[in-house]
């Protein structure tokens, strides 16, 4: 079979689109989103096994700050499969790519938090280079007259976004991370700014909500790892250690009521509504998609420390001590985290739906069981680490119990999504 030349280059110079096919379903992500989602498995274990390897002050903000950029790596990749069709050639092969040097970042992790940050640095260096020129490559081509200058001002936001990044490399720590972080919250703020600023953007058909929903259930996979951790030490030798077995148990109950909280409310059409609203309601959805949106840093950011939390109490228990306040502050933080998430995602939720603020009860329920689990770092030393994974496991369950007794608010999001 003869190679035909100009049908390949027709293949790479093929352009992504904006994604409007509204088709007669609901938009649900690609198979090669699904694969690109698994390769953060890797990245996130890593973070979390160096908080576990690192449990200081010091170990504490290197986690938060690593995790908020494996973190942007994923969102921004993720929204920029959510706005264009990239189904094209060198979209595929791009994100494949990317893929591979996401694991290999995974394996830089560990050099960040003993004071080498010039490989992890540079890894993220090539990933944004790599987004930069995804974005270069449609550029004003794919805006009409209204959207001409948000296009542009997206494509700058990138560009000075990863010239901080470039400038970071020739400054010595801890002015290094310092740019990093500065280039992460520049990024947001700038998408935040023009989803908020221009009357006219690219309006898409959005699968974003779904993309936020799988990554929160791969996030949550870390915390079963960390009861499966529990379930190896009891079942380890000769007969069952009973209590590594018992908090491994209070773990999975806690990961479950976090599965259901989070998704029991859930809108898969809440961008699309924001980005088609009425004039009026315009600026207002936009503000609170975007709240739903960076809402599940901390969501995700909980999680992951609560799974690390929950392997230290095991790791306390299987050695008959009691949890030390860092890991309590770990472990506790990390729910109260994600649970005041799940707050702030939920009530923005309402309000793209409905315009409805979040129910009084579910929020006062969810704002008592977070002091609570405050209170539980400095006066929670009494407590074994058995028993506090068990009042975790406890609080969740009658969380859970609460909502599902009251439910307030589903029926507002139900009856706008039919509408």
């Amino acid at each position: 079979m003869a190679f035909d030349s100009r049908g390949a280059r027709r293949l790479i110079r093929q352009s992504p689109s904006v994604y409007t096919d509204e088709g007669e379903s609901p938009r649900h992500a690609s198979w090669l989103e699904l694969f690109f989602d698994l390769v953060f498995v890797v990245a996130i274990a890593e973070i979390g096994s160096n908080l576990h390897h690192n449990m200081t002050l010091a170990g504490i903000l290197y986690f938060v700050g690593v995790f908020a950029l494996v973190w942007w790596v994923w969102l921004d990749f993720s929204y920029y499969a959510d706005l264009y069709a990239a189904d094209d050639t060198v979209s595929r092969f791009a994100l494949i790519a990317v893929m591979f040097v996401v694991i290999f970042l995974s394996q830089t992790v560990d050099g960040v938090f003993h004071g080498e940050t010039f490989t992890f640095g540079a890894t993220m260096l090539f990933l944004r280079l790599v987004l930069t020129a995804l974005y270069l490559r449609p550029g004003p081509t794919v805006a009409n007259a209204g959207t001409k200058v948000f296009v542009a001002t997206w494509i700058t936001s990138e560009l000075l976004t990863t010239t901080v990044w470039v400038v970071s490399l020739f400054v010595p720590d801890p002015g290094r991370f310092g740019l990093w972080i500065a280039a992460f919250v520049i990024n947001m703020a700038g998408v935040a700014v023009m989803y908020i600023a221009f009357d006219t953007v690219l309006v898409q058909v959005s699968h974003f909500p779904e993309r936020l929903g799988l990554i929160t259930i791969i996030v949550l996979g870390e915390t079963i790892l960390a009861v499966s951790f529990g379930t190896s030490i009891a079942t380890s030798g000769f007969g069952v250690q009973l209590l590594p077995m018992l908090v491994g148990l209070g773990g999975f109950v806690a990961a479950v009521g976090a599965w259901w909280i989070y998704f029991e409310q859930f809108d898969e059409h809440l961008i699309d509504r924001a980005l088609r609203a009425p004039r009026d309601r315009l600026v207002r959805m936009r503000q609170a998609a975007l709240v739903y949106v960076f809402s599940h840093f901390f969501v995700h950011l909980g999680i992951v420390a609560s799974g690390v939390g929950v392997v230290l109490a095991i790791d306390a228990t299987a050695a008959g001590l009691p949890l030390e306040q860092d890991a309590r502050f770990v472990l506790c933080g990390g729910v109260a985290l994600f649970i005041t998430g799940c707050a702030i995602l939920h009530r923005a939720m309402l309000q793209v739906s409905g315009e409805t603020p979040l129910d009084a009860r579910v929020l006062t329920a969810r704002l008592a069981v977070v002091v609570l689990l405050a209170a539980l770092v400095p006066f929670g030393g009494s407590l074994s680490p058995l028993g506090l994974v068990g009042v975790i496991a406890l609080l969740f369950s009658a969380l859970v119990a609460f909502e599902t007794l009251v439910n307030p608010w589903v029926d507002t999001v139900a009856s706008a999504v039919e509408a």
